[in-house]
Parts: structure tokens; sequence; C-alpha cells
């Protein structure tokens, strides 16, 4: 999403004639596109911040502007210009260019965002904080969208923080995957809850549909994804990945895994070994827990030690390599 929204801000400017420095030194602008998802993300941003007021220092002139789910999550001193998830792209008028509509730049990926925010409110995650409850993008709107871009583009992804909370998700999928154009369609990311049979149909029904889903297990452990307020079991997901395969042998089935949550005990990380190997899954994006301040997951007791986190990442990142 922050690719997506990062190519239309350049795309502005750039038919402004705004060219892109070919080093920090050299810039009159400096933008941030922010995540905070996870803490090593927000720290290095703020390095990087840091570096950029030390070169203000020499050029008064320099603006430097931060977007995105940081500024939503905390102020930022010293910078010319601090917007929110929403309205990023004001960052453009803010600059003194006047927004135009322009045709979709043409790249052989394109990103279309279909839903905005979420509201599962996932006990470890801030997104619902600081990209907001659920909002649908009009259907209209994704097919115009659609329609500019399918004749040039090799691959399509529609985005969304739950891209499947999009109502009628199937129909969407099932309606783009019938329009004319030489590409290959994509959907990012899956939540399991709302994952279902109807959609699984549709990928193997149409051809230009990918044969791989993003679906976050983010632990194989019931007693942890109850503490995640996840909304699934550990059944539950292996239904789905077991329809997947009867449906679309050939499907790459990749995943996100946190380690060491609150009150996960060893016996409850080896569970999720075990399931890991059991769906033995494309590939797999496997992270220590991150603390996020104003979560659930932050208050509550038995905090795992980052260094029990850390390790038992690496073991299951280990596994996950000799596996794919």
């Amino acid at each position: 999403m922050n690719v997506n929204t990062a190519a239309k801000i350049t795309q502005q400017l750039l038919a402004n004639g705004h060219e892109i420095a070919d080093t920090d030194e050299e810039a009159d602008v400096i933008i941030f596109n922010t995540c905070c998802v996870r803490n090593t993300a927000e720290q290095k941003i703020l390095s990087h911040i840091a570096l950029a007021k030390q070169l203000k220092r020499h050029n008064p002139n320099l603006k430097i502007a931060v977007i995105g789910c940081l500024s939503a999550k905390r102020k930022i001193n010293g910078v010319d210009i601090l917007l929110g998830t929403d309205n990023a792209m004001e960052v453009v008028e803010k600059l003194g260019v006047a927004l135009q509509p322009l045709p979709p730049m043409k790249e052989d990926t394109v990103y279309i965002d279909i839903t905005y925010g979420c509201e599962n409110y996932c006990s470890y995650c801030i997104v619902p904080f600081v990209r907001g409850k659920l909002r649908i993008r009009p259907r209209e709107e994704i097919i115009a969208e659609f329609n500019q871009v399918k004749d040039t583009a090799k691959d399509i992804y529609l985005l969304g923080q739950n891209v499947n909370a999009y109502p009628d998700f199937p129909q969407l999928l099932a309606e783009l995957a019938q329009m004319p154009g030489n590409f290959t369609l994509h959907f990012l990311s899956a939540h399991p809850k709302d994952f279902d049979v109807e959609t699984i149909k549709v990928m193997a029904q149409y051809p230009k549909i990918a044969h791989d889903v993003h679906l976050p297990m983010q632990c194989g452990c019931d007693k942890i994804l109850k503490l995640m307020n996840r909304k699934y079991t550990v059944a539950d997901y292996l239904e789905k990945v077991k329809l997947l395969r009867e449906y679309i042998p050939d499907i790459h089935i990749t995943t996100d895994i946190i380690c060491g949550f609150p009150g996960e005990t060893e016996e409850d990380f080896n569970e999720t070994v075990s399931v890991v190997e059991k769906v033995k899954f494309s590939a797999a994006y496997i992270f220590p827990y991150s603390n996020r301040t104003g979560t659930a997951a932050d208050k509550m007791p038995n905090q795992v030690p980052f260094q029990t986190r850390k390790a038992r990442a690496t073991k299951l990142v280990e596994i996950m390599r000799k596996m794919s």
C-alpha cells in the first residue's frame, strides 16, 4: 500500500517538473512514507528522519515531509509537513503542486486499493489505530482504475489490510478476471476468517487469477490465536488450506507468523512448528512479536523475553528455509 501511495505522489511531482534527486544531499524535498506495524521499522524511520534534520541545518530550504502510519501515531518535531494515511496525497499540494488527474504509469506491476483500514482489532496490531476503521472503496472507482491499466500491466494486485472484507469479494474478483488483457490478477492480504470457499472456487475457475495466496496464520496454537483475537482455530485454517489444494493443486501458499507472543510457552511454539511442517508453506514471513503501545497485547501478562522471541523466530526461519 505504501509503495502504491509513494508511486502516485512521485508521479504528481514529476508531472509538475520535479526530478528525483540522486542523493539526499541534493534533494530540495525528502518525503518519508511510513509504516509502524513493527517497532524495528519505526526506529529505522526515526533514525532516517534524524539524518534528514541534520541535512536541514546545512540547507534551511530543504523540506521534510512525513506521511503515513507514523504521523498518525506520534508527533514528530522539526519537520515541515506531517500527514496521516487518509490525507497522505495532500503532501503534493502542501509542496505547492496542484493535484491533477493523471493516467496511471505504464508499469508491469500495478496496485489497486479496494479497502482501507481494518476493524478486526487483532490484539497485537496497531493498524486500526493508525489507519482507521474499514472503509470500502466504491466499486465503480475500482473498475475504472482497473480498465486504465489492464492492457499494459502484467501483474495487477488488489490491496487491502483485509482485502476479502470487501463486500462480495469473490464476485469482484470474477468480474475483473473476465476482462480482456494479458494480465495476472493477485490480491493482498486475505484474513483466514473471511477467506471462503467461494473465493477459492473463483480462483480455480479463471485462468487470469494467480495460483498464489498470502494467508497470514500468525500462530499454530489455538490458545495463542484466541489471545491474538484472530477469530479462527488451527482446524479452521487447515480446512482452508485443504480446500485450496483440492481446488488448485499447484497453489502457492505464503503466510505471516509471530513468534513469542505474550503467554506463548515452548509447547505452544512447538505446536506452530508442527503446523508449519504440516502445511509446507511456499514461503513465510516470520517475526519476533513486537510490542506496540496502545494494543491489547502490550498490556498482557507473561510477556516473553525478547531473546526468547528472537530465538524462536530464528529457529522457525531455519525450518522454513529447509522446506522451501
